[in-house]
């Protein structure tokens, strides 16, 4: 708690069982190439493709094909595939919900519910998206996208190849140290500041200001090698379920991807 007040950040090693990471890791290989990752939401109507729009711009900008680790929400073949990684997430669930209990009186965050892990794969010749996880703090009082609820994002990877040897880091992610007390007010501001690089590997966990820590996944180059991540998100529950209503009464507009020096997509 106090890392991330100081710092909005906290990077550390888990510690988790060797044989427990490898199982993970083999399991998400085994769902990537089963065909088992698809869209991270799908809208069944008019409603639905507004929600759908406004979390593609924000957590989902970079993210085409991932895979919720909910089992009991799986067909039972691809949920027989997810136990090493259900376990994981579960761990990861638990530390959160500790978190919960000492972030208000050290962060001024509060969360109240923690959303299922979700596994992204990033490979190939690709460049990611510097983004806020929720940036409604960049807009102010009834600007373009309301707050989302986020509070706490939350970062485990899982890549056993990873090799530092290598000089290679693709899969990972920069985050830019902007004042921890509130948001950048532009993505030229977040860009202009120091960052913090944290590689892809094995066992890395990463906790960051969902409304404050600007960050961006590594590009990556090629696609032979494939670099895993289950992303947790804590939340206030009234602040999310407020926030489809929200949308519908702004009518969210286009955004402007080609201006750099605007406000966080």
């Amino acid at each position: 708690g106090y890392v991330l007040a100081e710092n909005g950040i906290c990077l550390c090693e888990a510690n988790a069982p060797r044989e427990l990471l490898s199982q993970a890791f083999d399991e998400a290989e085994a769902l990537w190439r089963g065909g088992a990752f698809g869209p991270p939401m799908r809208a069944v109507d008019d409603l639905g493709q507004i929600e759908a729009q406004a979390w593609k711009e924000v957590v989902f900008q970079d993210e085409d094909r991932v895979v919720w680790i909910n089992p009991e929400e799986h067909e039972p073949e691809v949920a027989v595939g997810m136990t090493a990684l259900a376990a994981l997430s579960e761990n990861i669930t638990e530390f959160c919900r500790g978190l919960s209990e000492v972030m208000p009186s050290r962060t001024g965050v509060r969360f109240t519910h923690v959303w299922n892990s979700m596994l992204s794969c990033y490979t190939g010749d690709r460049t990611y998206a510097l983004h806020l996880d929720n940036p409604h703090q960049c807009y102010g009082e009834g600007g373009r996208l309301p707050d989302n609820g986020l509070r706490l994002t939350v970062c485990y990877y899982l890549n056993v190849q990873w090799n530092p040897d290598d000089d290679y880091n693709g899969g990972g992610v920069d985050l830019f140290l902007t004042d921890p007390t509130s948001a950048p007010n532009s993505a030229a501001t977040a860009r202009r500041a120091k960052r913090i690089r944290a590689a892809p590997h094995a066992d890395t966990l990463l906790l960051f200001l969902s409304e404050r820590i600007a960050h961006q996944v590594i590009e990556t180059r090629g696609r032979e090698d494939r670099w895993y991540c289950l992303t947790t998100w804590c939340f206030e529950e009234d602040v999310i379920q407020a926030f489809l209503p929200e949308l519908q009464m702004r009518q969210l507009p286009p955004s402007d991807e080609e201006d750099d020096d605007s406000d966080f997509e």
